[in-house]
Formats: C-alpha cells, sequence, structure tokens
C-alpha cells in the first residue's frame, strides 16, 4: 500500500467516525448524516484507490446496514434490481461482436480514403470514425482498439521526434473523440445508462432514446471538429509525403468482401438501435429487453457470434458492480433525506433562474467538481438527487438537467484521470501537463454548447 493509499484509507476511517461524534446540522437526520459520511468515505476511498474498486463497492454495500443507513442488506441492494444493469452487461456484448470483426477497420478505411489527404485530416478521420464506432460501442473498448490503429499509423513516422510530435496530438484527440462519440446514443456509455436509470429510479422519469439523442448529438458533431481544430493549433503534427498516406492505406484496407459474420452483427446491432429508437414512440418496448434478445441472437446456433466464454471475458464487471453500488447509495441519499436537506438548507430558499441559466450551473458545476471527484459514476449518483430537487424548486425539466450532467460527466477530459484518456496517457504519448493545454478551451466550449442547445433541444423533445 502507498502513501496515497494509506492516507485515503485513514482519511475514509476517520469520516466514518467523525459523524458519530460532530453535531449534526440543522435539518438533517441522524441517519442523513451518517449517510453522507458513508457518501465521503465511498468517494475517497475511489479517489485515493485506497483499495480496488469492487471491494470498496462491496465494503461500502455491507456498510450500508452496518451503520444503519438502511434497515438490512436486502433494502440496501436495491439498486441492483434496477433494469439498466442488465442493459449494461447486454452491450458488452454488443461491443465484444463488432470489435471482432473488421467492422472498424471498413470505416476507418473509408473515412480516411475520402479525407485522410495529409496527416492533420488524418487524425481527423481517425477521431470521426472512433466518435461513431463509440456511439453504440462502450468506451473502454473502443479507445483500445483505435489507440492501436494510432499506433500503426505513427509508425509511418521513420524520425522519432515527427513521431513524438504527432502522437501528442493524434493520443489526446483519440479518447477525447471516443468520449464526446460515447454520449451521442444511451447505448454507447455506461455513464449514460446510469444517468437515465438513476432519473427513473429517484424520479419516475424516462428519458427516450431520441430525447437523449437529439440533445446529444449536434453538440457532438460540432464538438468533434472543434476539439481537432483546436488540438492542430497547439499541437501541430508532423507531415509526411502523400505517397506514404496511400500506403498506409493498403496496410488497413480489407480486401474481401463483407463477410457474412459481419452481416450478421450489422443486422442485429441494426435492428438493436431500430428498436431503442422505435422505443421511443412506442411505450411497450423496454430498451433493456431488446438490448437482452439482440444480445443473445449473437450466441444462437447458426450466428455463432459469440462464445459465452468470451462473454465473460469481455464483461466489465468491476463497472457492473460500481454503477450497482452508486445506485445503491444514491438511492440512500433520497430515501434519508440528504437530497432534500441540500436543497432545502444549503442552497437559496428561492431560487428563481431561467432554463438556460440551470443548464449552465450545472454543466460549470460538474466539470469543477470533477477536479475533485474524478470519477464519473459517484459524481453522478452524488450530484443526480440534488439536481432533480433544484429541478423541482426552480420549475425546469429534471430529465433536461440530468441530461446535462450526463454529457458532461462523460466528457471531462482537462486532466487524463477519467478511464478514457488514461488509457493513451499510460501508454507514454503525452505528459499530464500537455492534455490541458488544449482541453481547457474543449471544456468550455462544451459549457456553452449544453448552455445554447439544450434549453432548445429541450424544447424540441418535450423536456422544457
Amino acid at each position: 500500500m502507498n502513501k496515497k493509499q494509506l492516507l485515503g484509507m485513514i482519511m475514509s476511517i476517520g469520516v466514518l467516525i467523525a459523524v458519530f461524534l460532530l453535531p449534526i446540522p440543522e435539518g438533517l437526520t441522524d441517519i442523513g448524516f451518517i449517510t453522507i459520511g458513508l457518501l465521503i468515505f465511498f468517494l475517497i476511498m475511489l479517489i485515493t484507490e485506497a483499495l480496488p474498486v469492487g471491494v470498496i463497492c462491496f465494503l461500502s454495500l455491507a456498510l450500508l446496514p452496518i451503520l444503519g443507513v438502511t434497515k438490512n442488506l436486502a433494502t440496501g441492494l436495491v439498486g441492483f434490481s434496477n433494469t439498466m444493469l442488465f442493459f449494461v452487461l447486454a452491450s458488452f456484448g454488443l461491443a465484444e461482436a463488432v470489435t471482432s470483426t473488421p467492422i472498424v477497420q471498413r470505416v476507418l478505411h473509408l473515412l480516411l480514403e475520402k479525407f485522410g489527404k495529409n496527416v492533420k485530416t488524418c487524425i481527423l478521420a481517425i477521431m470521426v470514425a472512433g466518435g461513431l464506432i463509440s456511439s453504440v460501442v462502450t468506451d473502454v473498448p473502443t479507445v483500445v482498439v483505435f489507440m492501436g490503429i494510432g499506433a500503426g499509423f505513427l509508425k509511418l513516422f521513420k524520425n522519432e521526434a515527427d513521431r513524438k510530435k504527432t502522437a501528442r496530438p493524434l493520443m489526446i484527440g483519440i479518447p477525447v473523440a471516443i468520449m464526446l462519440g460515447g454520449v451521442m446514443t444511451p447505448a454507447g456509455s455506461g455513464i449514460n445508462i446510469l444517468t437515465i436509470g438513476l432519473l427513473q429510479n429517484i424520479a419516475g422519469i424516462q428519458i427516450t432514446f431520441i430525447q437523449w439523442m437529439i440533445c446529444a448529438i449536434p453538440i457532438v458533431v460540432l464538438m468533434v471538429p472543434f476539439s481537432w481544430f483546436v488540438l492542430m493549433k497547439i499541437y501541430p503534427p508532423a507531415e509526411i509525403d502523400q505517397s506514404e498516406i496511400q500506403e498506409y492505406l493498403k496496410t488497413i484496407a480489407v480486401k474481401e468482401k463483407i463477410s457474412k459474420i459481419e452481416w450478421k452483427v450489422i443486422t442485429i446491432a441494426s435492428g438493436m438501435m431500430f428498436f431503442w429508437i422505435l422505443s421511443s414512440f412506442v411505450s411497450g418496448i423496454d430498451v433493456t429487453v431488446v438490448a437482452l434478445i439482440g444480445c443473445s441472437l449473437f450466441f444462437l446456433p447458426g450466428i455463432d457470434i459469440l462464445t459465452w466464454d468470451r462473454y465473460i471475458k469481455a464483461v466489465s464487471w468491476t463497472s457492473f458492480v460500481l454503477i450497482g453500488t452508486v445506485l445503491c447509495i444514491a438511492n440512500t441519499i433520497v430515501t434519508n433525506g440528504v437530497s432534500e436537506w441540500f436543497v432545502t438548507h444549503v442552497l437559496p430558499t428561492s431560487l428563481t433562474i431561467s432554463t438556460m441559466e440551470g443548464v449552465f450551473f450545472v454543466a460549470a458545476m460538474c466539470f469543477i467538481i470533477m477536479l475533485v471527484v474524478p470519477v464519473a459514476p459517484a459524481l453522478i449518483g452524488v450530484l443526480t438527487p440534488v439536481i432533480i430537487s433544484l429541478a423541482a424548486t426552480t420549475g425546469i425539466h429534471p430529465a433536461l438537467l440530468i441530461i446535462t450532467l450526463g454529457l458532461c460527466a462523460g466528457n471531462c477530459y482537462l486532466f487524463p484521470i477519467d478511464t478514457i484518456p488514461l488509457i493513451t496517457y499510460t501508454a507514454g504519448y503525452y505528459k499530464m501537463t500537455d492534455m490541458p493545454k488544449a482541453t481547457i478551451w474543449m471544456q468550455l466550449a462544451f459549457i456553452i454548447l449544453c448552455t445554447l442547445w439544450l434549453p432548445i433541444g429541450g424544447k424540441i423533445v418535450g423536456l422544457a
């Protein structure tokens, strides 16, 4: 155990002891105060990585009944009954099916062939391809695949200095584009599913696929080229001859026609997307049921795209346990009156703000808090109950503010501390201080676009 982990362990235990010794704030019950203590314990443990994430989750769940936050463990585990958790499990099957075929390579080759005239436009094509794929495939496998693609592209540079110069904008751009693409549809990231599931659990409000996509896609469509433009200005890559780019295109070309397996994956994935979108108009269609059926089809005899062993290896069980634990803790925040206390006693009693001001407040607050709490699922779990209560106070539709929270929490890349940028950062392509020089402008642009577009998008889909 290193110093950071030891400090985290001491601080988190100290917080739990403190809530039994300190005076209870006015308007808060003793159970509510203990709930806050457990929440802070959970956050400190995650931020300092005092224990493996799964162990932190198990320990926090066990403490729910021990500390009296819930009546018993069964009550505490209610978050794991959320159907969206099974949507997450099914999405890992879709991700494995897509990445196990040359579909990604075909999309990339097509974009490079059309737009890869020089190194700068090649980077744009790689970013666009990553964003498109991550809209339906979870972010972690997508960034791993595209980091490999990026590493292959960098081999074109014979000069080490040119390679390093180009690697920096490319390997910063890949996770940024993938995180942006990941919010285009609810299926693109577990963060989206967690956000939607929490709103449904706490407020009984369902965000449909169409509502989410109309709010998210225009922002992403503008942000990807803007992010590329910023990277090219701040970290211009080295250039190589056009003929060398053409040679690279030959190496990633998939020569054979689309195979039967690819057609099967395309057909099933398209069918899932069709019914997910249709669920926005037909109330009888459950998105999780569609996801489970679609995932099951990959295993059927005659289709044989996945095996159970491959699927089990592809699933991030840590993500499953973390999301479930966040849902459980968020439920206690509401049940024990913590979110209501925060809005009643911490925020001003009479708060009159417009929808645009509300969106700006949530977006800015999210990015600021992410600097201190760089764990998106935990942040969403903490803020969702508070934002729902805030929406009730201000008269703003809670779904619109929660979509704002989900979009911003899924796109925090000021520093490479989120899982997605960490993958390229730990490979040594750029320094910790390299990222914020470019991404600070992206984060500001994201806040501005959310503030300007979401009130309009919300009106279009009936959320304002």
